[in-house]
Parts: C-alpha cells; structure tokens; sequence
C-alpha cells in the first residue's frame, strides 16, 4: 500500500519536472578581456547548421545594438573585432529541441577562445530560436565584474 501511494506522489513529481527541465548556464571569461566593450561580431556558421542557429545568433547580436553578420569564416569582414563559433547538440523525442549550445568568443585569426558561455536544458518541446539564444547570448557579452 504504501509503495503504491508513492508511485502515486512520484509520477506526478516526475512529470513536472520533465516539463520545466533543468536548466544550467555557465560562463569563463579570461581576466583581461571585456567582452562587453565589443561592437562588430561575426558569427562563423558551422557546415552542418541544419537549424539556422548562426543566423539566429546575429539577428540576437544585432537586438543587442551590436553589428553582426554570420556565414562560413571566408566571409569574416576586416571590420569584425571578435569571431563568434558555437557548438550544438539537437535531440529528437516527439520534436526536435535543442539539448546543448556552447558559443565561444575569440579574436579573429585565433583558435583559442577567450570568453565561452554554455547553455544545457532539456525543453520538453521544440526548441524556439528566437526565444533560447538571447539570455545566453547577454550571459556570454555581459560586463566583466571586477
């Protein structure tokens, strides 16, 4: 009896939980940069961006006030201060969402990143571009605290 009251109380529990998700967003930024003071951003589109999420990254950039523009890295304008690249994971349950992004922020003609901002939350629905790169976007280009 008592082990049927608790399948009573831990399915409903489960339930809420898989539809609010765990949400967990994480930030580095090496001490003597700032990305905050950036203004010109060029997003490098991956080969296999069957999501369009380099271009819904500029469209966030440019909500921001910054000049952004996105395609493969043979595009990046002279003007460019800083070269965006991100790295996401897509999983398919009932819907395609969004289970990982990772953007990273360095100089152009560098590899090494100097400012990363990671995002994973599974999304019980599908993944709304528009609505999910934003906060990470302002986590990865906000002040520096000193």
């Amino acid at each position: 009896m008592n082990t049927l009251r608790f399948i009573r109380f831990l399915l409903p529990l489960l339930a809420l939980l898989s539809a609010v998700g765990c949400t967990s967003l994480k930030r580095t930024v090496k001490p003597d940069r700032n990305p905050a003071a950036l203004q010109e951003i060029f997003v490098a589109a991956n080969l296999n961006d069957n999501h369009g999420v380099a271009r819904h990254l500029a469209i966030a950039l440019r909500a921001r006030g910054l000049r952004a523009s996105s395609g493969p890295l043979t595009m990046l304008p002279a003007s460019a201060q800083a070269v965006l690249s991100y790295d996401d994971r897509w999983s398919w349950d009932f819907g395609e969402h969004m289970t990982y992004l990772r953007l990273d922020l360095h100089d152009p003609g560098e590899l090494q990143p100097y400012a990363t901002a990671t995002r994973t939350r599974f999304i019980a629905r599908s993944t709304n571009l528009d609505l999910e790169l934003p906060p990470l976007v302002a986590e990865l280009l906000a002040p520096v605290k000193k």
